[in-house]
This record gives C-alpha cells, sequence and structure tokens, in this order.
C-alpha cells in the first residue's frame, strides 16, 4: 500500500463547515492555485454562456431545432452550445443567435 506524504490531497481534510457543499468541499482541497482558480473561472464561463442561451431559446419558445434552422445550423450545435461543459463558444455565432430572434449580445468585464 502507497503512504501518504503530508500536503497530498489524500492527507486533506475539508473544513467541517464546508462538507455539505461541493463546491467548498472542492476549493479547501484544491483551491489556490492559479491553475484550480483558473480551471473554475473557464468552468463558471462555460456554464453562464450555455444558461444564457438556453434561456434566450427558452424565452422565445423555441427547440433547440427550431433556433438552429433560424441560424442555418445544426440541433446538435445548439445543445452543444446549452452544454455547460463546452467552452467553444464564439462571439460570432452567438451574435447569430441573438440576431434571429431580435436581441444582441452584451459582454461584461467584472473583478475576478
Amino acid at each position: 500500500m502507497k503512504s501518504v506524504k503530508e500536503g497530498d490531497v489524500a492527507s486533506r481534510k475539508a473544513p467541517k463547515s464546508a462538507r455539505n457543499d461541493a463546491s467548498e468541499v472542492l476549493n479547501a482541497l484544491f483551491g489556490g492555485t492559479p491553475e484550480w482558480d483558473d480551471g473554475v473561472a473557464r468552468a463558471v464561463g462555460a456554464f453562464e454562456v450555455a444558461e444564457e442561451v438556453f434561456a434566450l431559446r427558452e424565452r422565445h419558445g423555441l427547440t433547440q431545432a427550431a433556433l438552429a434552422e433560424l441560424i442555418g445550423s445544426s440541433q446538435s450545435a445548439i445543445a452543444r452550445l446549452e452544454n455547460a461543459s463546452y467552452a467553444g463558444h464564439s462571439t460570432a455565432v452567438l451574435r447569430r443567435i441573438a440576431a434571429a430572434v431580435g436581441e444582441r449580445v452584451s459582454v461584461r468585464f467584472v473583478p475576478a
């Protein structure tokens, strides 16, 4: 059996107050490193874009297939855009979607 060195992930314990919140547990175990913090920021960004595309489509009463037809794309492409793990969103595609339903894309920068 392999021994666990001091400081290894397996030897760390999340504070008791964080044990019921997965994000707090993960941050307690891995947070504070540039790689982790950058990864979390990318994941949150991808989730927010996916959530916005979904909300826009629902607001306009469209199916994925109907939205895809409006922008000359495929249903699977829309499904991919609505997937929180997809990170390949382009502003060009988001603008096509917005224009198709009479809306516009807004980009903003917020403190990290």
